[in-house]
């Protein structure tokens, strides 16, 4: 985003996301796959309709973040099969290494632990520098899953 500001001189407000929201969320999601994944792009446009969908299902799981009312950052879980797990967390390129990702992740972690989930568990790729966010926040590496991306998981005291 041209004219970011140097530093955030303040904490982003957190919200819930609004269906307002979504054309901001598809785009930052557009661009990690863009970024990381060009590869993927196809598949994932073509799945785009199931991607809606699990945002929708999900929505009061879906947290914006946001500097000076402009949507800055975005996260999503979901409980998947018991556990709750991080879906997507993106910060607008212009916005990173500024403590955005960890109160997203931070506010992540609360939620979960509020509705009652024990294990959070999340994704990532093995070359993504967002590794470190997730290490830092308390979760640590378990396994590979069968496409090669690292599973990470977070126990809680329910």
């Amino acid at each position: 985003m041209a004219g970011a500001p140097e530093s955030v001189a303040s904490q982003p407000v957190l919200r819930p996301a609004r269906a307002t929201d979504i054309p901001a969320i598809y785009r930052g999601e557009l661009g990690y796959i863009r970024q990381w994944e060009p590869q993927h792009e196809q598949a994932w446009q073509t799945a785009a309709e199931r991607h809606l969908a699990r945002w929708v299902e999900n929505f009061a799981r879906l947290t914006v973040a946001c500097l000076e009312d402009q949507l800055v950052g975005y996260s999503l879980w979901a409980d998947e099969l018991g556990h709750a797990q991080l879906c997507t967390l993106h910060v607008s390129e212009a916005y990173r290494r500024r403590g955005i990702g960890r109160v997203l992740v931070t506010a992540y972690i609360e939620s979960a632990r509020q509705a009652g989930f024990e294990t959070l568990s999340l994704h990532v790729r093995s070359d993504n520098p967002a590794r470190r966010l997730y290490e830092r926040t308390g979760f640590s590496q378990v396994g590979v899953n069968a496409r090669g991306y690292l599973r990470y998981e977070l126990q809680t005291a329910g």
